[in-house]
């Protein structure tokens, strides 16, 4: 990846697309309101949508949030990086607009070299969702990316098709662990702890 041209991007406060360790997707600045407004624009995103953050570290993760559970840490610690979408309390360095004012946000350690030195030297998180406009597709391919979102993004990064698979979504309440989304590190959560899944009807 052109690591330096994305960064300078991003420190613009511009959109780009780049292929993460899942599909493609629109990174922005975390700490650029402007930006963050952008990504709901160009994907025509519904405002109670929230967006989720890509950190280089567990430590950068902590920055974010407020007091970890035992599990979260466990958790986080067994499966990140990886593909897997943890929602944990957010603190005030967190802005509400990604949230959708929720007081949860949905965090992920990317398992990806080039994404965690664009983090690394942007020096804090990027935002991150599929590059496609809400409700069609993720995009695998740049060349499938809707020309109507193509507008509002600075740089793409090409590296022809990916082929990968959305991450898991958790969320853990009173030490019980709620799947919110089932692929691949979700089912092995489920088989590595069977008496804190929560179960929903």
């Amino acid at each position: 990846m052109n690591i330096n041209k994305i960064v300078s991007e991003l420190k613009k406060g511009n959109l780009v697309i780049i292929p993460t360790d899942t599909v493609y997707g629109i990174s922005a600045d975390i700490e650029n309101t402007k930006a963050i407004e952008k990504v709901y624009q160009a994907k025509n995103r519904d405002k109670n949508k929230p967006l989720l953050l890509l950190v280089n570290n567990e430590e950068m993760l902590k920055k974010y949030t407020k007091k970890l559970t035992n599990l979260e840490k466990e958790i986080i610690k067994k499966y990140l990086p990886g593909k897997l979408t943890i929602l944990l309390l957010k603190n005030d360095k967190v802005p509400d607009n990604i949230t959708a004012g929720s007081n949860l946000v949905g965090i992920r350690i990317p398992d990806n070299n080039d994404l965690i030195q664009i983090i690394n030297k942007l020096g804090h998180p990027i935002i991150s969702t599929s590059a496609n406009i809400s409700g069609q597709n993720t995009i695998t391919n740049p060349q499938k990316i809707d020309q109507n979102l193509l507008k509002y993004i600075s740089y793409i990064e090409n590296i022809g098709t990916v082929n990968s698979e959305p991450s898991s979504i958790i969320k853990i309440e009173n030490n019980q662990i709620k799947i919110i989304r089932e692929e691949k590190i979700a089912k092995q959560i489920i088989k590595d702890y069977p008496n804190n899944i929560l179960k929903t009807n």
